[in-house]
C-alpha cells in the first residue's frame, strides 16, 4: 500500500493482535545522528518490530523497538 499523505510505500505493522499500516516517512519519530547532529534515515525492519535509523554521513547506526512500550498501569 502507499501512504496517503507522501505517496511512500507502508509496512504493515502488528501490535496487540491488530495490524496496521505505518509510513517510515511520516509515521516514525525523526532521529538526530549523535555525533554528526544530521536527520537520520530510517526504516522498519523485522516485520515492523523495530525501527532502524542509519546517518548519511558517518554511518552511524541506531536501532529500537517498535511501536515504543508503554509504561505499565500503576493505578
Amino acid at each position: 500500500m502507499t501512504c496517503e499523505k507522501c505517496g511512500a510505500s507502508t509496512v504493515a505493522v502488528t501490535a496487540e493482535e491488530k495490524t496496521a499500516d505505518v509510513c517510515p516517512s511520516c509515521d516514525i519519530p525523526d532521529r538526530m545522528c549523535t555525533w554528526c547532529q544530521l536527520a537520520m534515515i530510517k526504516k522498519l525492519v523485522g516485520n515492523g518490530r523495530y525501527i532502524h535509523y542509519i546517518c548519511p554521513k558517518c554511518v552511524f547506526q541506531h536501532t529500537s523497538k517498535y511501536p515504543p512500550v508503554s509504561a505499565p498501569n500503576t493505578s
